[in-house]
């Protein structure tokens, strides 16, 4: 009698957690496999991504730009995620390259060394720890096609899309949470299906070809692939006779579908010629049509602009009228402003370029303006040329030719300005950077005035923009998708401009590029400039009232002599700024980094700096009375003659503060000022109470006596 041979028992001992894995239900173990494969792939990126960020954040070396690789990758990943744009040409810190770079290398080791033991064994690391093997019908380990069908394309090509899709359409989007929670359920669905197949094969198995083996409860133990194959042939003892043979008869052939089709053609010869006559004449009545239609519009289109190749050739004779028809020209440049000809375009913009007639000259700004958005680009090269020309005729040229060169250039602002205040909203894509749009005091003056325009989007880098008004205008735009907080919303980017004098009072700069902009002395009362990154910026004595600046990136920035008095700077990132002599009484600052900012000679009555960074700060002279310092860190901090009466110190950290000469207490005339509310009800115990005044420094016996009076906690104290 036959029977199978013994087999080969296994080479290794089970870990000892073996026991306690074997219990979980295979559907159970799975998931855990999967989550920790996932697992992995996150934490290589991860880990070295958290690295690099921690290095810009620390100013680890000197700033170099990202790189073009980081850069390509970080834009692709916010399209397909919707993530917001990050402000262009960024600088990093080196080890941010470095440790960003091992961020994207990393996952593609780590996966593809995953997916090699997959088709070399059956089992990633986490399979083979939870007992599970991925093999073919056949029993082996699946081939890389097979594997790369099996994840890449069905697991996240088919089941990750159809959740991105729904991410997309349901009104879920941009929610990266949502996305992460839908994600999660299609491919939680997409595994239970195992449960309801007999194989115990899940709809990505299905598509691969692939079975889920249990290799933790199998009766033979954990034997290897080639001990497998050995054991499973059948041997027959010796001296036995065979008991039965079984013979099954051979399956008819089956034909396939080309052939049937062919018979059934040879049965019916009458009906195959009428479809196939049928489908004839049909193609030929299709082309004959198709080709008369194309023709037809051939025809018309070599029509319409044979017309306006006429009337354009007769309005450029017509710029050279005989004597006696002075107005001619001008009639000719204006009607070259309604053609819709790119040639009329560049034609106009030349003779601004050369005109000196100054009638001539407005009515060539007009017509250049009725061109619209495609007239931008040609206004900003010419402008830049002319302001070039007109710098170069500064220590040589005589009157005449400066006069006529800044009418030009006037007129090209104010082409320029007409296009901007027409097309309000639709010029997100506008390059308007490096042009002189500045008030000009000429014998027509200029001054750029878009109070109320949408300018979200256009870019504005290195442009002269100053004493012009955007007083209420909008910089920020949602974009396409309409929704705000997206890789396309539209942003205006006015990095390196000139903006001094400029009114910017309640317009919206919300996320809006400022990067080492000239901003001194421009009102930006109550403007929304939340999450605006202005790094280096210069807001020397600007007009800030009551402006929203939460969360916004104002490294090294200056603002000294500005007025901030209610502004609201919360959690921003002020780190190293300027704000010497500024007043900014009852002005929020809760949470800000202002590590190693200069307030020397400041008014910040009434402020508050809660749970704010302040360390190694300089408040040397600085008016703090009233001023809420709760929770702050003020570690070596500099606080030399400052005033700190009715200061509110709870909780904040002191250690290595300078208070050399600080006036603690009042006297009982001085007057509350506009910012400083005193409360009958409040004790003076309830200010410094508690903190730890022990490794402050220059703190004299008067001081001491007085903070030991109110309960702070020092050496000294009886």
């Amino acid at each position: 009698m036959a029977s199978p041979s013994t087999p080969i028992p296994p080479r290794h001992l089970a870990p000892w957690w073996r026991s306690t894995v074997r219990q979980l239900p295979i559907l159970v173990r799975r998931g855990c496999a999967f989550v920790v494969e996932i697992s992995f792939i996150v934490g290589s990126a991860g880990i070295p991504y958290g690295f690099g960020a921690y290095a810009t954040q620390q100013e680890i070396g000197e700033p170099v730009p990202l790189s073009p690789l980081l850069a390509a990758t970080e834009d692709r990943i916010a399209r397909v995620l919707s993530l917001p744009v990050r402000q262009p040409n960024r600088n990093v810190s080196p080890l941010t390259n470095l440790f960003w770079t091992g961020a994207l290398v990393m996952p593609l080791l780590a996966g593809g060394w995953q997916i090699y033991l997959l088709c070399k064994t059956g089992q990633t690391d986490p399979k083979r720890w939870f007992g599970i093997k991925v093999v073919t019908p056949q029993g082996v380990p699946p081939s890389l096609v097979q594997v790369l069908l099996r994840e890449a394309i069905a697991r996240w090509g088919i089941f990750g899309g159809t959740a991105w899709v729904l991410w997309r359409l349901t009104g879920a989007f941009p929610d990266l949470g949502i996305l992460l929670g839908l994600t999660g359920v299609v491919l939680l669905v997409d595994g239970l299906a195992s449960r309801f197949n007999r194989q115990g094969r899940a709809f990505h198995d299905n598509i691969a070809g692939t079975t889920i083996f249990d290799a933790l409860n199998n009766p033979y133990g954990d034997w290897q692939n080639e001990e497998l194959e050995r054991d499973r042939h059948w041997t027959q003892v010796e001296g036995e006779a065979v008991e039965a043979i079984v013979v099954y008869p051979e399956p008819e052939p089956r034909s396939p579908a080309g052939a049937s089709l062919w018979f059934w053609m040879l049965r019916n010869p009458a009906t195959t010629l009428l479809f196939v006559l049928l489908f004839c004449l049909t193609a030929v009545l299709g082309t004959f049509v198709g080709t008369q239609v194309y023709i037809q519009q051939q025809a018309n289109s070599r029509e319409f602009q044979e017309q306006d190749n006429q009337m354009f050739l007769s309005l450029v004779g017509k710029l050279t009228p005989a004597a006696g028809a002075p107005d001619e020209r001008k009639n000719a440049i204006l009607a070259l402003g309604t053609l819709n000809d790119p040639r009329a375009l560049s034609l106009l913009v030349d003779l601004l370029g050369q005109e000196s007639d100054a009638e001539l000259i407005d009515a060539s700004q007009q017509a250049i303006a009725s061109h619209g958005k495609a007239a931008i680009l040609e206004l900003r090269r010419l402008n830049q040329s002319l302001k070039i020309q007109l710098e170069s005729l500064e220590y040589g040229g005589t009157a005449e030719e400066k006069a006529l060169l800044a009418r030009r250039l006037r007129a090209t602002q104010r082409a320029i300005a007409t296009i901007l205040s027409n097309h309000s909203g639709e010029l997100p894509t506008a390059d308007l950077s490096r042009t002189h749009l500045s008030q000009a005091v000429t014998e027509v003056p200029f001054t750029l005035v878009l109070d109320g325009i949408d300018l979200a989007g256009i870019r504005f880098r290195g442009s002269i923009l100053s004493r012009a008004s955007f007083q209420g205008s909008q910089f920020y735009g949602a974009g396409e998708d309409g929704r705000f907080g997206t890789y396309d919303d539209w942003i205006a980017d006015l990095s390196g401009a000139d903006l001094s004098y400029g009114n910017f009072a309640g317009a919206t700069l919300t996320q809006v590029w400022m990067y080492r902009s000239n901003l001194m002395q421009g009102n930006f009362n109550h403007a929304d400039a939340r999450w605006v990154s202005a790094t280096g910026s210069n807001f020397s004595s600007a007009q800030l009232v009551g402006a929203n600046f939460e969360e916004a990136s104002l490294r090294q920035t200056s603002f000294t002599g500005a007025d901030l008095n209610a502004a609201d700077f919360s959690h921003a990132d002020l780190q190293g700024a300027s704000l010497t002599q500024v007043r900014a009484g009852g002005s929020l600052w809760t949470g800000a980094n202002l590590s190693q900012a200069n307030w020397q000679g400041a008014d910040l009555a009434g402020v508050d700096f809660s749970q704010a960074n302040l360390s190694n700060s300089n408040f040397r002279d600085v008016n703090l009375s009233g001023a809420n310092l709760r929770q702050a860190n003020l570690e070596y901090a500099s606080f030399h003659g400052s005033d700190l009466t009715w200061t509110d110190l709870r909780g904040a950290r002191v250690a290595g503060a300078d208070f050399q000469g600080v006036t603690w207490e009042a006297a009982e005339s001085d007057e509350a000022s506009d910012f400083v509310v005193r409360s009958p009800e409040a004790g003076p115990l309830s200010l410094v109470e508690g903190v730890n005044f022990s490794q402050a420094r220059n703190l004299d016996r008067e001081a001491v006596a007085f903070l030991c009076d109110r309960g702070a906690i020092h050496p000294d104290c009886p």
